[in-house]
């Protein structure tokens, strides 16, 4: 445990450096500026949309960046060498990243939308959403040697991730859109700034829980391989 908490701060650190949490702002002030000239009575409906469709994977856009840097620059092999794990190595990458997805949207809803929701499901809608995808990011960019070869698979990968919203909006009913990685994160968002059935927070919780583990499984195998063959070469 121990390891894990120093190996946190470490990847806050680093991520400090490279820019992360400057982008996060950055990223913040745009849409409080942008979100601001919008009347009170339709912010919520946006507010949602741009909570699931950018701030929320907010990790999937910079865990490649991440990756690619931390490969050209061999880190990667330097993790053979090491006590560190491969879990412990992307779930403090995924958790850091996940924390500075809430900051952006903790931040913009508190700006624009006001303190007027339930924050227990915006936290767990926002963790439930970045960390996965998060995951998610890395197991496609690890299929690819840079990030040019990763933008049109990782834009594809995302608009799918987004068609949940259509079932928000009420334009493709049905609850079998939950089942993408994503659904967890948007029903727990629904809850935020309304109501949602138990049957569904029960099955977002829980279908959150598995996405986390199978993603850093996933992600780990993905590591190693990435890292036998950088050993091997």
């Amino acid at each position: 445990m121990t390891r894990l908490l120093m190996l946190l701060r470490w990847e806050t650190a680093i991520q400090f450096r490279q820019g992360i949490f400057y982008a996060a702002a950055f990223v913040a002030a745009v849409w409080v500026l942008m979100l601001y000239w919008i009347p009170d009575a339709g912010i919520e409906p946006v507010l949602v949309s741009i909570l699931f469709i950018d701030l929320g994977v907010f990790g999937f856009f910079f865990m490649p960046g991440l990756y690619y840097l931390e490969k050209g620059e061999r880190v990667l092999e330097g993790l053979v060498v090491t006590p560190l794990r491969s879990w412990e190595y992307l779930l403090a990458k995924a958790a850091v990243l996940s924390v500075a997805a809430f900051a952006v949207g903790f931040a913009v809803t508190l700006l624009v939308y006001g303190a007027e929701l339930n924050w227990l499901w915006f936290v767990l809608s926002m963790l439930a959403m970045s960390y996965p995808l998060s995951l998610l990011g890395f197991v496609i960019a690890a299929r690819f040697n840079g990030i040019n070869e990763y933008l049109l698979p990782g834009a594809f990968f995302l608009a799918v991730m987004q068609i949940p919203l259509l079932t928000y909006f009420g334009i493709v009913p049905g609850p079998l859109l939950y089942l993408l990685p994503s659904g967890p994160g948007m029903i727990l968002l629904t809850a935020s700034f309304g109501e949602a059935p138990l049957w569904q927070l029960i099955f977002a919780l829980l279908y959150a829980a598995l996405l986390c583990v199978a993603g850093t499984r996933w992600a780990q195998k993905a590591l190693q391989q990435v890292v036998a063959r950088q050993v091997g070469s």
